[in-house]
């Protein structure tokens, strides 16, 4: 019985090893498997925002953030023609709001920030058009924002919270995705990553609330980028050996039970000896 626990523990531990071995590989690469140790995102809580920086909105008016902000605030990076998670976390943000307990307008607003310096008002506009249809019909429209800028004060705001991004030759970009609260005057509060959970963005706001810097649940962060199958192969493969590994693992730890159990009724059912 000994032989069979120690050979469960022995495809465990096999199992974790080659599943951290695989996200190490994929992680020190970087997104694009180029850009080794490359730090994408560093938290920059307590910063302020360049408050005076111009942008303009979904409706071509310009505004500085200042202006703008008059709240706590989601600050998502992001580009409106975005073929890969883009999509999904602009989609991911909305539902969040919408089961939120929060009002917007009330009690916090939101910003969806293009880092691509090449969309404007247009592209900004049918952006908004879309993702307000996941939101309830009285959702305030005013509350959440489009913005489109410049390189430079693009770049202002985004060195500002540690957000870096690469463009790609085919108009892409490699990106991390996260958003950021803000509180009312322009301070960075905390940041929130992975699929943008309700409870961890209403958490983010109502801390923003208050105004102090909070540290931030580290989650997994994810990046944006075009998927490469030559590029990402030993990842999946070493996930694909970890799976299997847990999983026989668990089929042999079920046997052991089983065989146990069965061993000690039958123990249970041998008659008594006389002597």
């Amino acid at each position: 019985m000994k032989r069979f626990l120690f050979i469960a523990a022995v495809c465990c531990a096999f199992g974790l090893h080659q599943l951290a071995a695989a996200q190490d590989s994929s992680d020190s690469s970087g997104p694009d498997g180029g850009e080794a140790g490359k730090v994408w995102l560093e938290e920059q809580t307590g910063a302020i925002l360049p408050l005076d920086t111009e942008f303009v909105d979904e409706d071509g008016r310009t505004l500085t953030l200042g202006g703008l902000i008059k709240r706590p605030a989601i600050l998502l990076p992001i580009y409106f023609y975005c073929p890969n998670s883009c999509s999904t976390n602009l989609a991911n943000l909305a539902l969040a709001i919408d089961r939120m307990r929060l009002e917007a307008g009330r009690d916090y607003q939101v910003i969806a920030l293009s880092f691509n310096d090449q969309e404007g008002p247009e592209d900004a506009r049918s952006a908004k058009a879309n993702y307000l249809k996941l939101l309830h019909d009285d959702f305030p429209a005013d509350q959440w924002r489009f913005l489109t800028g410049t390189k430079e004060n693009i770049a202002a705001v985004l060195d500002t919270i540690g957000y870096t991004f690469k463009p790609l030759e085919d108009g892409t970009f490699i990106h991390p995705s996260a958003l950021v609260s803000v509180a009312a005057d322009g301070r960075v509060i905390k940041y929130v990553y992975g699929n943008f959970i309700p409870g961890d963005v209403e958490l983010a706001l109502s801390e923003a609330a208050r105004g102090v810097p909070a540290t931030s649940i580290k989650r997994l962060l994810n990046y944006c980028f075009n998927y490469d199958p030559d590029a990402n192969k030993s990842f999946f493969q070493g996930v694909k050996i970890a799976v299997l590994s847990l999983f026989g693992a668990l089929i042999l730890l079920f046997f052991i039970r089983f065989v146990r159990k069965r061993e000690n009724g039958e123990s249970g059912q041998l008659p008594s000896q006389k002597g």
